[in-house]
């Protein structure tokens, strides 16, 4: 009798033990599933983030930031999401040092070819202004300011995008010489990733 008694406290036992882990377990279930993205005030950090590391060419703190399809660069507002050049992280660790030659499209009004080197091509379509210091920030919010047709909701659908820009102030162009760049990020399982580099300007 006292046998018996044993082994049924010992089943009880044991089945409250297997009950409490699957308890445990759909609750780390539910906690992992129940992801906030990030809120505009710290999108708006990671823009600043990334602007500073282009920056101060620190890429590989910049490569943490980059999705592992890669980083779309666009000289202007419309994204040839066919043409415009994609970097990867292990490219833009080399960005210092690399020699070689991408085409980044089209200079606007000559129909020049833009050949130049990544860290060329950031000096001139990245950081040509202080944007994380002069520029207007918006979160999600990007208007159609010159001639080149905007794409970017059908370009990058369902992602974040920050938008820098400096008012024109030269008196002479009538505010025409203003420039935006834009960082689109994708938030995957709780991380946020960059996934586009937008420059923009006034076109012909």
């Amino acid at each position: 009798m006292k046998n018996i008694i044993f082994i049924l406290l010992a089943i009880a036992i044991f089945s409250c033990s297997s009950n409490s882990k699957k308890d445990n377990s759909t609750s780390n279930n539910d906690s992992s599933q129940a992801i906030i993205p990030p809120n505009d005030s710290l999108l708006a950090e990671y823009a600043k983030t990334i602007f500073q590391n282009f920056e101060t060419k620190n890429y590989r703190a910049l490569a943490e930031w980059f999705y592992k399809d890669g980083v779309r660069f666009s000289a202007y507002a419309f994204i040839d999401t066919t043409n415009d050049i994609v970097i990867n992280a292990s490219e833009i660790k080399t960005a210092t040092a690399s020699t070689e030659v991408f085409n980044w499209g089209s200079f606007d009004g000559s129909g020049d070819p833009i050949e130049m080197t990544m860290s060329d091509y950031f000096a001139d379509f990245v950081t040509d202004a202080n944007f994380a210091i002069s520029g207007e920030i918006a979160v999600n919010t990007v208007s159609q300011r010159g001639t080149t047709t905007n794409n970017i909701e059908e370009a990058y659908p369902d992602c974040d995008v920050v938008d820098l820009f400096i008012k024109g102030e030269n008196p002479d162009f009538d505010g025409l010489d203003w420039k935006a760049l834009r960082f689109v990020f994708k938030t995957v399982e709780g991380k946020t990733w960059l996934v586009g580099v937008i420059h923009d300007e006034w076109t012909i």
